[in-house]
């Protein structure tokens, strides 16, 4: 008995897999997949394929909801469905129906879909809300709207979102949010901020943030985890628009977006010594909007980045000191240049991320007579990353200082960005008489 169980356990799991992939090679959206897919499914008997059945619904499910969108052009494409195609009365053989050429066809399939439950019939019927039929699009509209469980709600705002261009689903999606603001589909709400869909993600985040259904901790958590960067933003700026004293949390955030805004929310009188981490942040925008804020009441950030680098000794973490000296180089001048070089010291090396930022500062400051003999020693560096930043400074600044043999080294070298970088050198060299 468990072999039989087992077998057919395995077995299942096999056709899963099939209708899995066959759905997602097909939403990447191309004809012939999205077409193979289609015979297949109207290919399944309506007895004697249970298994099946639910696995090929499963896959539609869970493929991307442009899929459905692309299943109905197809059919369309095709002249539409025969009236025997697309046998069955579960809700796959319903769904396929409502891609038929005949109104007839698709408003029976409809009816049929607004008396069954779950995601893939919803799915189904927020499609068919944008039907150029007026009986087969009010009759889907008005079981779309009925209903409320999560699950479904999130269905049918995926496919809704992917019909926004059409003129025809655009008044829907803004009849459906409203529903949304209403109960019972406002419990609905914290299950579409959630949804594994960015564009449904998305619009549910921004439709709760408006509705206010996030305190100050449920903002705070969003902004430093969520997994999508525009609802970290949005929940960081939500947060900071109710309490700007979370700005020092914020700060902590791995979404370089979501640091620029905690710093643009510091007070105005906020000591320099706290702009320090965001002046030198990884991030140049975070860097810039610090700069900004000392701009804004008179302060020189370039005496501050100064002030940083005189005092960094062996202690100094690498990533600090590197974003000192990218900092440096975005609002420096050339008389910083011998502050910059003392981190290329070949006697005490440092960081090769320090020695990346270094080039790059020296690389914009440094006057271009004297760019090829100060950065010359570090076109050979072992870090590959060093090598491109002393090219692309060559490239882009002093191409015609380069000598012959420094650019056949770059153009002979093992990384392919410096390589590239060294290119641009001869091909600087060859526009110029033009440009000039």
């Amino acid at each position: 008995m468990w072999r039989w169980w087992w077998g057919r356990r395995d077995r299942g799991l096999e056709v899963a897999a099939l209708w899995a992939g066959w759905c997602g090679a097909a939403g990447g959206g191309g004809s012939g997949e999205v077409e193979a897919l289609l015979g297949r499914l109207l290919a399944l008997p309506a007895q004697g394929a249970a298994t099946e059945r639910r696995a090929a619904l499963t896959a539609l499910t869970q493929a991307p909801p442009r899929l459905l969108l692309l299943l109905d052009r197809a059919a369309r494409r095709e002249g539409g469905l025969a009236p025997g195609q697309a046998p069955g009365g579960d809700v796959l053989g319903l769904l396929l129906r409502s891609f038929a050429a005949d109104g007839h066809v698709r408003q029976a399939a409809v009816e049929g879909l607004a008396c069954r439950g779950g995601p893939a019939a919803v799915a189904g019927l927020a499609l068919r809300s944008a039907d150029w039929v007026d009986p087969v699009r009010s009759r889907a509209t008005a079981a779309l709207l009925a209903r409320s469980a999560p699950e479904e709600v999130a269905a049918a705002v995926r496919v809704l979102l992917r019909l926004e261009g059409r003129s025809r689903a655009r008044a829907l999606l803004a009849d459906y949010r409203g529903l949304l603001c209403r109960p019972p589909h406002r419990r609905a709400l914290r299950a579409l901020a959630a949804d594994g869909d960015r564009a449904a993600r998305r619009f549910g985040m921004a439709l709760a943030l408006e509705l206010g259904e996030y305190g100050c901790g449920d903002l705070l958590h969003a902004a430093l985890c969520d997994h999508d960067h525009e609802c970290r933003t949005l929940c960081a700026q939500r947060l900071l628009d109710l309490d700007p004293g979370q700005a020092d949390r914020l700060l902590q955030a791995r979404d370089a977006a979501v640091r620029e805004l905690a710093v643009a929310a510091l007070p105005a009188d906020v000591p320099a010594t706290r702009l320090v981490a965001p002046l030198a942040d990884r991030a140049r925008r975070v860097r810039a909007t610090a700069r900004w804020q000392l701009y804004g009441r008179g302060e020189p950030p370039s005496a501050v980045y100064r002030r940083q680098l005189g005092r960094a000794g062996r202690t100094t973490p690498v990533r600090l000191l590197a974003g000192l000296a990218y900092g440096l180089g975005e609002c420096g001048d050339a008389a910083d240049v011998p502050a910059l070089m003392r981190l290329l010291d070949p006697h005490r090396p440092a960081e090769a991320a320090v020695r990346r930022a270094a080039v790059h500062a020296v690389g914009r400051l440094a006057p271009r007579e004297e760019l090829v003999r100060l950065l010359r020693p570090l076109a050979r560096d072992p870090d590959p990353a060093v090598a491109r930043e002393v090219f692309e400074a060559w490239a882009l600044r002093a191409p015609a200082a380069v000598p012959p043999e420094l650019r056949r080294s770059g153009t002979a070298h093992p990384e392919p960005a410096v390589r590239r970088a060294a290119a641009r050198i001869g091909r600087g060299l060859t526009a110029a008489p033009a440009g000039g």
